[in-house]
C-alpha cells in the first residue's frame, strides 16, 4: 500500500514538474520574440569626398519587414564655393547657409526603409550640399567649386521608434586647395545665428 502511494505520488510530482518544465519552455520561446528591442548596433556620422553628410549604420530587433523612418541631416551647414581656373584658384569666394539638411527625398520628410525578415536594417544615408550659389561669382572660363564645408548638429536619428543613433556637434571639411589664399567658414554659432541663403 505505501508503495502504492509512493508511485502515485512520484507520478503526481513528475506531471507536475513535466507542466512546471513546458511552462517555463514556452514562456522562454515568448520572451526570444518579444525580449528584442530596436538599437542601433552601429551608428557613424562622417563626410565624403564630396562633402556630404554620411551616416552609416545598422539596426537591430525590429519587426520583420517593418517600415522604419530614418533622419540623416543637420541643423546648420555652412559652405564656401570659389572661383578655379584650370584646377587653380583665381577668387573670388562666396559663402553659402542652409539649414536643416537631411537625407530626404522630399524636403522634410524622413527617409523610410524596410527591416530584413531577421529584424535588421543596415543602410548607407547621405545628406548632399545643396545647390549654391557659388557658380554665380564666377566668369568664363573659371568655373565653381565647393572650397570647405562646416556641418552643424548633425544627428541619425529612427523617427519611428524615437532612437538617436549617433550625433556630432560639428564637421568640417576642406575639399580643394587655395594656395596661400586663407579661407575662412562661419562657425557654428556663427551658421546657427545667421539666416539661410535665399
Amino acid at each position: 500500500m505505501k508503495h502504492q502511494y509512493m508511485k502515485h505520488t512520484l507520478t503526481h510530482h513528475a506531471k507536475r514538474a513535466g507542466i512546471a518544465l513546458a511552462a517555463v519552455a514556452a514562456f522562454t520561446a515568448l520572451g526570444i520574440g518579444t525580449a528584442q528591442a530596436a538599437q542601433f548596433t552601429r551608428a557613424e556620422i562622417s563626410l565624403d569626398r564630396a562633402g556630404g553628410l554620411t551616416c552609416t549604420f545598422r539596426e537591430t530587433g525590429l519587426g520583420a519587414s517593418s517600415v522604419i523612418a530614418y533622419t540623416c541631416g543637420a541643423e546648420a551647414l555652412g559652405v564656401v564655393s570659389g572661383c578655379y581656373s584650370r584646377n587653380k584658384f583665381v577668387g573670388p569666394t562666396a559663402v553659402s547657409i542652409f539649414k536643416n539638411v537631411s537625407s530626404s527625398e522630399h524636403e522634410g520628410e524622413p527617409t523610410t526603409l524596410i527591416a530584413r525578415n531577421n529584424g535588421t536594417i543596415a543602410a548607407t544615408l547621405t545628406a548632399a550640399i545643396p545647390e549654391s550659389e557659388g557658380a554665380e561669382i564666377c566668369t568664363e572660363p573659371a568655373v565653381a567649386k565647393v572650397i570647405a564645408v562646416r556641418w552643424c548638429n548633425a544627428s541619425l536619428v529612427d523617427v519611428t521608434n524615437n532612437i538617436v543613433g549617433a550625433s556630432t556637434g560639428e564637421l568640417f571639411a576642406q575639399l580643394e586647395s587655395t594656395g596661400t589664399s586663407a579661407i575662412v567658414v562661419p562657425t557654428c554659432a556663427e551658421l546657427q545665428a545667421a539666416p539661410a541663403t535665399p
